[in-house]
């Protein structure tokens, strides 16, 4: 008996996930994503996503599913791809496997869900199934390739809920790995001031996905098998191993609490345990360092001076001047006014960001949890140290953030788009979706 391609292989492990089947702190992890998700898209909306709104509605076309921040519907495509590049211009989205799958997986998931009316179990099982092929292709591939796998898992969970058979699955899983994708920006060189409005290209990705999962529906087929032509990529054993189905949600999958990239929220963590601990006045302050991973002196991440949005919420500088000031994250770090005040722009020049070796080499090995970032404080002629690994950061899956600060940043999030009762209805409602018979009731509350 011939052995299965690795594309049927995958799109047979697709269709067996279920979220009734996964252990509980895997649906844990896929229930805060989701809810975590559709909040920040919001926030996205709010600050900078009314131009693709904009755009979303000029183009029209079927009434399938809410454009985040507009309470109009929109095609699925464009419903999935502008609410996930909304909430991925938040950098207040998850990390994980494929660096920031989240924005992608949920807003997929959520589209189609509705397109489909399909049950808030079988979006939470589609979201689930994306999110670990995400992961399988990540921590198997051979070089640092510019994530081609994207547009599969969109197309992957856009065939779950159209329900496809293997047959389907795989052709829809190699015609989404046909599409041109864009190049990771990590892979090119960086220019300060020059960050981008749609950083990892979710905006292309959900399109491309969802749209090759259509065409298979509508019955095109192009070449079988197209996955395994690029298995020289790929540790091919590890993406197709399955003894360890879950391990991607239940062990990998990070949230934020703070708006800063997730390799840097150790230090944020720890500057805010020492200026309350030691009742450290931030007028007193005279000096800030962080030891972090290299990628924290390229520009975009290195910015002691943000004059915009996009500019803020990449800036390592900045987060951690907000988190020495105790200013709330969320919102409150990212408007107009805050970022013209002076006191922020002092403290923020007043950062250096010094190279930690273990870090960078704990990220460049994909040892994530490993990484440790530490922070030093001086003020007042004295100084004040503290350390710790992301694992022992709040958002990790050893340190899940509490239900408060789920809340709370919900709650921030949505509190531009929305009055706050009616964010408290969603998010209860959100709470319970996977008994939701028609995901459509929790998207009228959006």
């Amino acid at each position: 008996m011939a052995l299965k391609s690795i594309t049927r292989t995958l799109a047979a492990e697709v269709l067996a996930t279920t979220y009734g089947g996964a252990p509980s702190e895997a649906q844990r992890a896929i229930k805060s994503l989701v809810i975590d998700h559709i909040g920040i898209a919001y926030m996205g909306h709010a600050f900078v996503g009314k131009e693709l709104a904009r755009y979303a509605r000029d183009v029209g076309g079927r009434a399938d599913a809410v454009l985040i921040g507009e309470g109009v519907r929109v095609p699925a495509e464009f419903a999935a791809a502008v609410n996930a590049q909304n909430a991925r211009n938040t950098d207040y989205e998850d990390t994980g496997p494929g660096l920031h799958p989240g924005p992608l997986v949920v807003h997929t998931a959520l589209a189609m869900g509705q397109r489909c009316g399909a049950s808030g179990a079988k979006v939470l099982s589609a979201a689930m199934a994306g999110y670990l092929l995400s992961g399988r292709f990540h921590f198997s591939r051979r070089k640092d390739i510019d994530l081609p796998q994207m547009s599969t898992c969109a197309a992957a969970i856009s065939g779950y809920l159209l329900g496809f058979d293997e047959d389907q699955m795989s052709s829809a899983l190699s015609l989404a790995w046909e599409f041109p994708h864009r190049p990771n920006l990590y892979n090119r060189p960086k220019i300060r001031k020059r960050a981008s409005a749609v950083g990892y290209g979710n905006l292309f990705f959900c399109r491309n996905g969802i749209q090759a999962a259509l065409m298979t529906a509508a019955g095109l087929r192009s070449v079988p098998d197209e996955i395994d032509q690029h298995a020289a990529d790929y540790d091919s054993a590890r993406l197709t191993d399955p003894t360890r189905p879950y391990h991607y949600l239940s062990q990998t999958m990070q949230l934020k609490p703070w708006v800063t990239s997730r390799f840097a929220q150790s230090v944020i963590q720890t500057l805010g345990e020492l200026v309350r601990e030691h009742r450290i006045d931030p007028a007193s302050v005279t000096r800030l360092r962080v030891y972090l991973p290299s990628i924290y002196l390229i520009p975009l991440q290195f910015e002691p001076s943000p004059d915009t949005y996009f500019e803020a919420i990449y800036s390592v500088h900045w987060a951690v001047a907000m988190a020495v000031l105790g200013v709330p994250t969320g919102t409150s770090w990212v408007t107009k006014e805050r970022l013209a005040d002076p006191v922020s722009r002092r403290m923020a020049a007043m950062v250096e960001v010094i190279e930690d070796p273990e870090s960078t080499k704990a990220f460049n090995e994909l040892r994530w949890l490993d990484i440790s970032g530490a922070a030093e404080i001086e003020a007042g002629g004295n100084v004040y140290r503290g350390e710790r690994r992301l694992r022992d950061t709040y958002g990790s899956p050893a340190a899940p953030m509490t239900q408060a600060m789920v809340e709370n940043k919900f709650m921030d999030a949505t509190s531009r788009s929305m009055p706050a009762a009616k964010a408290r209805t969603l998010f209860a409602a959100l709470q319970t979706i996977e008994r939701v018979a028609d995901v459509n009731d929790i998207a009228k509350l959006m």
